[in-house]
């Protein structure tokens, strides 16, 4: 997508970077691959944890909800399809909302609204090839992009000089979106918090479901979703580690310093018909030449919501 198409000089294009994308761009750190894909064309390079901060919030609202009821995390398509492909009857349990990818997707298109030109994916999570993004990569796509373009992640800077950083930091989340911890237990009944460790999670998924105490699953990165950091060489709960070892120390206060408000809820499936979501795929980014800019959620869509 050239800037000739851009309805406006002040048009952004943004890309959205996977979890999996910073693991899979190593050793470069997400910092340098932020100057890279400025130098890219790209105006602003959003990190995934915004999506995972929106998809926490909305999940330990659901959870405050159940009144301390077992249940299961269903924020990823690949855990979505895996318990529902025979149909819905785990419904009653189950905490069902967006993927972070769909969560941040419609958070910057809420807050740009026509000054984005494009909106772009970087990672291997299947909602990225729907209606949400205009442009989907996998990492390697991307990474191939870049050294076609003669641009060398180990060259690029390991700070930003001149911009005003994205904001990186977690306060409510954990990689895909899953709430920490400590939050599930100081603001859902004293709710834990499950995290199966082998692909073949069913069986011990349901002795949690059947338990009286209040617990949340989430499977996601036993089934291998690509937003909790799982790659070709991280896998189940070292994902998350891998992921977190990439991460600057955690916020102690909300990212959002606005209440979001944006519809997260996903609908599940009757117990008679199986889920069925077509996938899609995408496209290429835009290559263009503009200076990069990459700004906190609160200066980006502040600076990016005005006419400069």
């Amino acid at each position: 997508m050239g800037s000739d198409s851009r309805q406006t000089s002040d048009a952004l294009a943004v890309l959205v970077v996977g979890t999996d994308t910073l693991i899979e761009a190593l050793p470069a750190r997400p910092i340098q691959l932020a100057h890279a894909c400025g130098l890219l064309g790209y105006d602003l390079v959003i990190p995934l944890s915004w999506g995972d901060e929106l998809v926490a919030e909305a999940a330990l609202r659901a959870v405050e909800s159940r009144t301390g009821k077992p249940a299961v995390l269903c924020s990823c398509p690949v855990v979505r399809q895996r318990l529902f492909h025979q149909g819905g009857d785990l419904a009653a349990s189950v905490v069902s909302v967006a993927s972070p990818p769909v969560a941040i997707a419609r958070f910057l298109r809420q807050r740009l609204g026509a000054r984005l030109a494009a909106l772009t994916f970087v990672g291997r999570c299947p909602d990225a090839r729907t209606s949400e993004f205009d442009f989907a990569l996998d990492p390697p796509e991307l990474l191939d992009r870049l050294r076609l373009a003669g641009i060398e992640l180990a060259m690029q800077p390991s700070v930003f000089v001149d911009q005003i950083p994205p904001d990186r930091r977690r306060f409510a989340s954990m990689p895909g979106g899953c709430p920490t911890p400590e939050l599930l237990w100081q603001r859902c009944n004293e709710t834990v918090l499950a995290q199966p460790e082998c692909h073949d999670f069913q069986v011990e998924l349901a002795q949690h479901l059947l338990s009286p105490h209040a617990v949340l699953v989430d499977p996601a990165p036993a089934a291998g979703c690509s937003c909790s950091g799982v790659t070709h060489v991280t896998a189940g709960r070292s994902a998350r580690i891998a992921a977190a070892s990439l991460e600057p120390p955690r916020s102690p206060s909300p990212i959002f310093a606005e209440p979001v408000f944006i519809e997260l809820a996903v609908a599940l499936p009757r117990s008679d018909e199986r889920d069925e979501s077509p996938r899609h795929t995408g496209s290429a980014p835009p290559s263009r030449s503009r200076a990069p800019m990459a700004v906190t959620p609160i200066s980006a869509l502040q600076v990016a919501g005005e006419p400069r």
